[in-house]
């Protein structure tokens, strides 16, 4: 399961690693736990600070000789885009390829998850206060016995500043943790492909158009049942190897639908059913992407001419944005190039 958490939620990955205002609980306070995490990383490798992401982004950055998936729909005379976006990047994934840069400068409407440069943090902080939070019952008396076992050892071994998270609910202390682990492993938001083009958006006035809120996104979370929660985190704590690394190199390829489908033996190794994974799998992914859908599809009837680039996950397999675009009766085509 855990070979998802970097591709599904852009406003929480993006939120926990970017916010930076205080908060009023001294447990909640995630930038802190998150700067504690650069900090320690840029005595380490000053690579893993954050730099000024235009500065850094240049055409002779690196030689663009990856493909990651782009398809176009035409429709009424007007050609629309959808591109995948890794949430969390590293500067070697710029420039990006010609034809991508080109889809997008064809377009005059961009489609996003949520906009996270319009968010009110203060405001945020608040909302993360009510749901995601829980003092009266502390992390360590509601998970199962297994995980918080591999929890604890877990924060031993990655020193994660796991103090801070005691109030969380398993699924913020989850996402939290794999925040930090993204950061450490060199990867930041700053990078990451729907901020880069958010950027892009702005300096060029196209319209930009928010397909969910994080409000949504946040109260997906807050609604899932303890056991999914226990799982969700679970498997944050026990995963093996550098996943996000596997994610990019296949996104790169533009084989993140792959990727995916062998999510499910990761999630059964780990001791999730089949139930439940397809549980986890509609609430986090099948139904957003039939509402990403629907509001891609009504851009394209305004005659928008639209670049969608919302998580990478959200382009794959049966029940993907592009499977309910070709109900509605759009031809999706994977652009060759």
């Amino acid at each position: 399961m855990n070979k998802i958490l970097g591709i599904v939620l852009a406003g929480l990955i993006g939120m926990i690693g970017c916010s930076n205002e205080p908060t009023n609980n001294k447990d909640l306070d995630v930038s802190k736990a998150t700067k504690s995490v650069e900090t320690k990383q840029s005595d380490e490798n000053q690579h893993n600070s954050k730099p000024d992401v235009k500065s850094e982004i240049t055409d002779e950055s690196v030689n663009t000789d990856y493909t990651p998936a782009l398809w176009k729909i035409e429709h009424n005379g007007t050609t629309s885009y959808l591109f995948g976006s890794i949430h969390m990047g590293e500067a070697d994934m710029y420039p990006l390829p010609d034809a991508v840069n080109k889809a997008f400068s064809a377009s005059d409407s961009i489609a996003v998850e949520i906009d996270l440069s319009s968010i009110n943090q203060a405001e945020l902080a608040q909302t993360i206060q009510s749901i995601a939070i829980d003092p009266e019952n502390p992390l360590n008396t509601v998970l199962k016995e297994e995980t918080l076992a591999e929890y604890e050892e877990y924060c031993e071994e990655t020193k994660s500043p796991c103090q801070m998270f005691n109030s969380f609910e398993p699924w913020f202390a989850g996402m939290t943790l794999e925040a930090l682990s993204m950061q450490q492993s060199g990867y930041s938001e700053q990078y990451g492909i729907d901020n880069y083009f958010l950027g892009q958006a702005k300096d060029k006035n196209k319209n930009i158009i928010e397909l969910e809120s994080i409000d949504f996104q946040l109260s997906l979370f807050d609604q899932m049942p303890l056991e999914l929660q226990d799982m969700f985190l679970y498997s944050v704590v026990t995963k093996e190897g550098n996943d996000t690394d596997e994610l990019v190199s296949a996104w790169k390829q533009g084989n993140v639908e792959e990727f995916i489908a062998n999510s499910y033996e990761d999630a059964k190794q780990k001791g999730m059913d089949e139930e439940a994974y397809e549980q986890f799998m509609d609430a986090l992914l099948y139904q957003r992407n039939r509402g990403m859908a629907d509001g891609i599809a009504e851009q394209i009837e305004q005659g928008k001419a639209l670049f969608a680039v919302v998580g990478a996950a959200h382009y794959g397999g049966d029940k993907s944005v592009n499977h309910y675009l070709e109900e509605k009766g759009y031809k999706v085509e994977r652009v060759d190039y």
